[in-house]
């Protein structure tokens, strides 16, 4: 499996993992291993698709990491999701179907872990169909694998509940899938809004920060009581700068902070943030991960939990398995695996003058006598929508 971007996809390349329709994704435009042609790369590009998988004889082995996004548990989420927005765009009661929701976590959360001790977050296939619930998907998605991998910090902050229950992340699941859905019964322009793009206008920037109330009071009498704590406490920052302002029985207003955030929201947080960075709305294409951890490092670092962010790192690396780099020796690699102690610094093998031939044995960027990563080739550039 090698990453390519669109420009870069030849005739002749056979596909890694199936194409979608970019606004359809139950619409399989290209199957698992179609061979390429000129007439449709052309076609793909007309489409908006981006990035295409491709198989590369030497890289079978990193196709384990694009399993998941091809179960069945994956694309319903993203249908649940769909059906939980469409029946609150109508403000109609959206009549969440716990129990299919969480069972629908359950499968995903087996899914994932089939990926083994190091599973990867996969950013280009996690966005298909509408944003909004495209978006919601990639949260739920991103924050399990989070929750799954701090499962001994859910225990020691969740210390009131036993083991096995305080590392147990369905509502986490659930919570992820619904974080959004108050944005819904928002006037139609401030749906276009997130977190990293407020309103200009003040009175628009409150009403706006009004919808994790919104999405709480649509779903807290039908979930779990920590899946509703999430939904609501979402946009509370870690250095206590967030929103909605909370009522005390003095009619105080305030906001939460640090461990007084419950430990789902935290990580919801950190996923949503990472896809709203990766993704804005109203713009076309992506952010690399790389880009999107060195944003919220220096502009968003308040935020979030640090330990959610030590984890999103091994989850989402800055560097990961299928991406082409540069090294400071001059030489362009791409990245085989991922170091989790060190995710600046994964495994690499080098590539020949041609781009595609694998040359030597795998480099453990590690070792400080190695030459290191110096810049990634072909990142996706954001573009308006329009352009």
């Amino acid at each position: 499996m090698l990453i390519l971007p669109i420009q870069e996809a030849e005739a002749g390349m056979r596909l890694a993992a199936p194409v979608t329709h970019p606004n359809k994704p139950n619409q399989t435009l290209l199957r698992q291993g179609y061979v390429l042609k000129d007439n449709i790369i052309e076609r793909m590009r007309s489409f908006g698709i981006s990035f295409v998988y491709v198989d590369h004889p030497e890289l079978d082995f990193m196709d384990r990491h694009l399993e998941i996004y091809l179960s069945p548990a994956r694309q319903e989420v993203y249908y649940q999701i769909k059906h939980a927005i469409s029946l609150a765009q109508r403000k109609t009661h959206p009549g969440i179907p716990y129990e299919a929701y969480c069972n629908t976590t359950r499968e995903l959360i087996v899914a994932l872990l089939t990926q083994g001790q190091n599973p990867i977050y996969l950013e280009q296939m996690s966005r298909q169909g509408s944003e909004a619930v495209s978006h919601a998907a990639a949260v739920a998605h991103l924050s399990l694998l989070l929750g799954l991998k701090l499962e001994s910090y859910l225990i020691s902050e969740r210390e009131h509940l036993s083991w096995r229950r305080a590392r147990d992340v369905v509502n986490l699941g659930v919570a992820a899938m619904l974080h959004d859905l108050g944005v819904s019964r928002l006037a139609g322009p401030l749906r276009r809004h997130c977190e990293v793009d407020f309103p200009d206008d003040a009175g628009q920037c409150e009403q706006w920060q009004v919808h994790p109330l919104l999405g709480y009071s649509m779903i807290h009498d039908q979930v779990g009581p920590s899946a509703a704590a999430a939904v609501y406490q979402h946009h509370q920052h870690f250095d206590g700068s967030g929103f909605p302002a909370l009522k005390e029985n003095n009619g105080e207003r305030h906001t939460l902070s640090g461990q007084r955030i419950h430990v789902f929201a935290r990580i919801v947080l950190c996923a949503n943030l990472f896809d709203r960075l990766a993704c804005p709305p109203g713009y076309r294409g992506r952010r690399s991960n790389l880009e999107v951890l060195t944003l919220m490092r220096r502009q968003y670092a308040g935020w979030y939990d640090p330990v959610v962010f030590r984890a999103l790192q091994m989850i989402a690396p800055p560097f990961p398995p299928g991406y082409r780099v540069r090294l400071s020796d001059g030489t362009a690699a791409v990245v085989t695996d991922v170091n989790p102690g060190s995710p600046t610094r994964p495994i690499v093998r080098r590539l020949a003058s041609d781009a595609w031939t694998l040359v030597g044995s795998p480099v453990d960027l590690r070792d400080p006598l190695t030459p290191q990563i110096q810049t990634e080739l072909c990142p996706e550039p954001l573009e308006p929508i329009g352009v």
